[in-house]
């Protein structure tokens, strides 16, 4: 039985969805379970072409990485899996916005009912997206990210007079607004990967910190980033996992984080956790961090304690049990799913 992994094309400043993925298809093919392929779509922004060339390219279990969520249109429902990493569109535009139930429509809804099992990568986007889209609990599965195991431990000396705090990403979301005025004040370094726009710039430069900019970086890059970071920053207001977590721990960094879902749940007790709307609390967790030695090397080491429950391996495993179970299900018809489909539309279920 072959898997086929679909993906977006490749974008410069966007790949976590590609590195999580291309790990999956390896492992799979390593675990001998399944042969596995890769599809990337050809356009960025010509929907149909997309849809096109992946309803071409089906095999026995048709696995929609993310961000391409309409390719499903294109697919035989019965054995495609589509995995949506978070619901940040619905949650960015209110219920009088016209964007908001064209993406509802369009982005999640008829996607999701062209795909036989869905995937989130937390509990906090399946509750989500049930309470947004109205899609049955039943539907969906919670498959969590791993740790890359291209990301090594790397023990380094802290450098508590002036540490060198990474952050990564650079959207509304990550906070860095809010992170500056915490900064503000204390002998750091920080280093922020993504773009940054005039706005954030201006915040950065008013509250006077001392930040590098990077952009574009390879995979391998960015590893440099994390082995050569004194901690790792991730005070964001909206995820539907967060990565860094994971790759702070990976490499065995101290890891300042926010105390909201999903950060709260997946850091469990290996990070610093804080208000990420309370900047003086933001500072207080950045403080406590370098102030205090002993509590860095416990959050270093109960980071460590996460990598089973977080590998590889466990999370190929749950992959594979999906695809079985598709494998061995036939399709069902319902002349009801078209009425149930137009009900949650209208917000009436």
């Amino acid at each position: 039985m072959e898997v086929s992994y679909f993906f977006r094309k490749a974008r410069s400043h966007a790949f976590s969805i590609e590195s999580l993925f291309d790990n999956i298809q390896q492992q799979v093919k390593v675990q001998n379970q399944f042969k596995a392929s890769k599809v990337v779509v050809p356009s960025i922004r010509n929907v149909m072409a997309n849809i096109v060339a992946a309803g071409q390219k089906q095999s026995d279990i048709n696995h929609i990485t993310g961000d391409i969520h309409y390719v499903s249109l294109g697919m035989k429902k019965r054995n495609t899996i589509l995995t949506i990493h978070d619901c940040v569109f619905l949650t960015r535009f209110s219920k009088w916005d016209v964007k908001y139930w064209l993406f509802k429509f369009f982005w999640y809804q008829l996607p999701m009912m062209r795909a036989n099992t869905i995937t989130v990568i937390s509990e906090k986007t399946k509750s989500e997206l049930i309470k947004l889209t109205g899609v049955r609990a039943g539907k969906i599965k919670v498959v969590p990210n791993f740790f890359d195991p291209r990301f090594q431990f790397s023990p380094k000396v802290f450098n508590a007079e002036c540490p060198r705090i990474l952050q990564i990403g650079t959207k509304e979301n990550k906070n860095i607004h809010n992170l500056a005025v915490a900064l503000k004040g204390l002998r750091c370094e920080l280093h922020i990967v993504g773009y940054l726009d005039a706005a954030t710039k201006e915040t950065l430069e008013e509250n006077r910190i001392s930040y590098k900019n990077f952009t574009n970086l390879s995979f391998e890059q960015l590893k440099q980033q994390y082995m050569e970071c004194d901690m790792v920053s991730f005070v964001s207001t909206y995820e539907g996992f967060g990565l860094p977590i994971l790759e702070a721990c990976a490499v065995g960094r101290p890891l300042v984080t926010s105390r909201i879902s999903p950060m709260d749940e997946i850091a469990e007790d290996a990070a610093c956790k804080v208000n990420p709307y309370n900047t003086f609390d933001i500072r207080r967790g950045i403080l406590k961090v370098i102030e205090n030695a002993e509590y860095r090397d416990q959050l270093i080491n109960n980071g460590w304690k996460m990598r089973y429950r977080y590998s590889i391996e466990n999370i190929t495993n749950q992959y594979s049990e999906i695809y079985n179970y598709i494998a061995q299900q036939p399709e069902v018809f319902s002349i009801f799913r078209p009425a149930k489909a137009a009900a949650s539309f209208l917000g009436l279920v």
